[in-house]
């Protein structure tokens, strides 16, 4: 068994109990996938994820993909952020596909794999 990455057991824990504002409510699952340079990008996340290259993707930053948070429970949020800042560089949010989309929230860690929070989100 592959050894896992020390960042997913940080943001796994950051994560534990939170759910995506969404008809989903899904939650996020932490991940970590072998390196490369340069900030992340939407072709490097759906190469890693196993996504066929012409899916659908968009790009934009945590503080537009955490605007969906209601704000009554923004600060139940404030540990995975902290946790995501602490760890993680360039980090971007990656959302694939079209309506039911998987959002990811992926960053390069200090060894340069790539590693994040990922969760499913319907968007209408």
């Amino acid at each position: 068994m592959a050894k896992t990455h020390p960042v997913v057991k940080a943001l796994r824990d950051a994560g534990k109990g939170l759910t995506y504002p969404s008809e989903t409510e899904a939650p996020f699952e932490a991940f970590a996938w072998p390196g490369g340079d340069g900030p992340p990008t939407a072709a490097d996340v759906l190469a890693h994820a196993g996504l066929p290259a012409k899916t659908p993707a968009e790009e934009g930053t945590l503080a537009d993909f955490l605007r969906a948070v209601p704000k009554a429970t923004r600060g139940d949020y404030l540990g995975l952020v902290a946790t995501i800042a602490d760890h993680l560089n360039d980090v971007t949010v990656i959302k694939a596909g079209e309506v039911r989309r998987t959002a990811f929230v992926v960053g390069r860690t200090a060894d340069g794999h790539l590693a994040g929070v990922k969760t499913e989100l319907v968007e209408t």
